[in-house]
């Protein structure tokens, strides 16, 4: 006859029967984390919907059937983890600041999403690293790094949303990192790596007013044909032009080397190509909505006028510019207020830089500056962009600084105290 030990006795060799307790633990475990599920799932799908619906709209120059951040973004995201989490994460901060109802729970949302995509956008550069060091396959290189880059075009997006963040200076660094490992050449995605080369030209662009420390770099786009309806493509790219020609100009002189005087003409004749070959465009597209058409319009002569008043700042001599600005402001004096009386929602979120410009030159007129503070508080309110509210003090502190009569360049007001200002992105 078998005999029975002690240890076979003993509780921990005796089948363990479920009772009602733990069975009822588990099921309210199981119900919530499926809860949970449905919960997060339930806020994804919202905050894709406001992505799609009112975020997309703002990050275009003109919203329509062509806007990449539909068309490519969003198809992309779903198919990357990465993306995706940086994408929701884009609502989220645009929510958060265009619902202030709901602004502490969507600002820990934003926050968490951010981490969330971090951590996965780590992951994502160490295998990338790896997979350069072992030399795979190009194909799967060049898809991994349009997917880093987008993932983090995307945290610069949400970072410029939030106030008082300078945070998309990084991550636009981070997507100039990126652009550097990226092969042009590689044929595979292309309609995709000509986007985020736009992007990327946006972000330096209107990034670069405020830069004078750090070099500033061109890069050429893949294809001159824009992956959206995008008619002001030329006038940023003649802005940055620009930028990077005052920088290499001040550099050169601070080396003791002697300028020859800027022809302005030339900068003239480029920026009025460019308006006419565009309003052509603008023409000959056929459109059933006149309003919208008339509201592009103007927004291109906005942009086209500070395009001008901003090259005589940055590149003629004082003396050329005390006599060429003061007709072209009151052209851009004039087409803002044409702008935002036109009722053309699609178009009028693009305000901001002329709108800086004019701030520029309007430090001895307090009615204009009155006007200014207005108009960039609406936008702001507007679009969510709280980036410009740093772009605003900025005008401020440079008014209060020419209060008394100076005629201090705006530019150079800014490159003395660098240091001090907060670095501002005009979008």
């Amino acid at each position: 006859m078998k005999k029975h030990t002690d240890d076979e006795n003993s509780p921990c060799c005796q089948p363990q029967i479920a009772t009602e307790n733990s069975l009822a633990v588990l099921h309210t475990k199981q119900n919530v984390e499926l809860v949970d599920r449905h919960v997060r799932q339930a806020a994804h799908a919202v905050l894709f919907q406001h992505f799609n619906h009112e975020v997309a709209s703002k990050l275009a120059w003109l919203d329509g059937p062509k806007n990449p951040w539909r068309t490519l973004v969003l198809p992309l995201a779903q198919r990357s983890s990465c993306l995706r989490l940086s994408t929701l994460g884009l609502a989220a901060a645009h929510m958060s600041v265009v619902s202030p109802q709901d602004k502490s729970a969507l600002v820990q949302i934003h926050r968490n999403l951010r981490d969330a995509t971090l951590c996965h956008l780590n992951r994502q550069m160490e295998s990338e690293l790896k997979r350069g060091v072992a030399r795979c396959d190009k194909i799967t290189e060049a898809s991994v790094l349009i997917e880093i880059i987008l993932t983090m075009i995307s945290l610069c997006y949400a970072e410029m949303f939030i106030p008082n963040s300078t945070r998309w200076r990084l991550h636009l660094s981070g997507v100039r990192t990126g652009f550097d490992r990226y092969d042009l050449a590689n044929p595979h995605e292309k309609v995709i790596s000509q986007f985020f080369i736009e992007e990327l030209d946006y972000l330096e662009a209107f990034g670069s007013i405020s830069t004078f420390s750090s070099a500033l770099r061109r890069h050429r786009p893949v294809s001159q044909h824009a992956t959206s309806d995008d008619y002001f493509k030329e006038f940023t790219e003649a802005l940055y032009e620009i930028t990077v020609t005052e920088r290499t100009r001040d550099n050169a002189f601070r080396t003791g080397k002697i300028l020859a005087g800027t022809d302005m003409t030339v900068w003239q004749d480029k920026l009025t190509r460019s308006y006419d070959s565009v309003c052509a465009r603008i023409d000959s597209t056929p459109s059933q909505d006149v309003s919208l058409q008339i509201g592009l319009k103007s927004v291109l002569k906005a942009q086209y006028y500070a395009c001008l008043v901003y090259s005589y700042q940055a590149l003629a001599s004082e003396a050329e510019r005390s006599v060429a600005t003061p007709p072209l402001l009151d052209c851009l004096y004039n087409e803002i207020i044409f702008m935002t009386s036109w009722p053309t929602e699609s178009v009028s979120h693009n305000i901001s830089f002329p709108l800086f410009i004019l701030g520029t030159a309007s430090q001895l007129y307090t009615e204009k500056q009155v006007m200014i503070e207005r108009l960039f508080t609406e936008n702001i309110s507007a679009t969510g962009f709280s980036c410009n509210s740093a772009v605003l003090q900025f005008l401020r502190d440079f008014w209060n600084a020419t209060a008394a009569g100076s005629t201090q360049n705006w530019i150079q007001y800014a490159r003395d105290n660098e240091e001090r200002i907060s670095p501002f992105i005009v979008f």
